[in-house]
């Protein structure tokens, strides 16, 4: 009975595996879906470092303004030790500036998370009256669309 070797590649019965073409391909298709991947997972990881910052920004404000309503001024020593400005030292500096009847808090993106955040490279500033805002002197990011795009 003879064989049918329609559909059969030439080298034999044996012939099975990829050619070099195929892998080349395969590859590229790899290397371009990985490149997405990376470039997504950094984006999203500048976002939830920003909203990291925000948080610790509003959360040393209630813990000035507790200060404030139990002493009736604002403590001279400077920021409450929270742990979330330690724990953000690495993506933001959080600094402030406080005196007995006001304060300002600024968190300022460092090294890799200012170049990954391109949506918002800014000063994050909040002040004692609650206004979100961006550090003064920054002025690629005075425009109110971008300050509520990175708050």
């Amino acid at each position: 009975m003879p064989q049918d070797n329609r559909g059969r590649r030439q080298g034999g019965p044996c012939a099975h595996g990829f050619t070099l073409i195929e892998m080349l391909v395969a590859l590229a298709i790899v290397g371009i879906l990985a490149a997405i991947a990376v470039s997504a997972y950094d984006d999203s990881s500048a976002r939830a470092q920003r909203q990291a910052a925000t948080a610790c920004l509003g959360q040393l404000a209630v813990d000035l303004e507790r200060e404030r309503a139990a002493t009736l001024a604002y403590p001279a020593s400077g920021l409450p030790a929270v742990a979330c400005v330690s724990d953000s030292a690495d993506h933001y500096r959080i600094t402030g500036e406080i005196s007995a009847e006001a304060f300002r808090l600024i968190a300022q993106p460092l090294g890799r998370q200012a170049r990954a955040d391109s949506a918002c490279n800014c000063q994050l500033s909040l002040d004692h009256t609650g206004h979100k805002g961006t550090a003064p002197g920054d002025p690629g990011c005075a425009a109110d669309a971008r300050v509520a795009a990175c708050w």
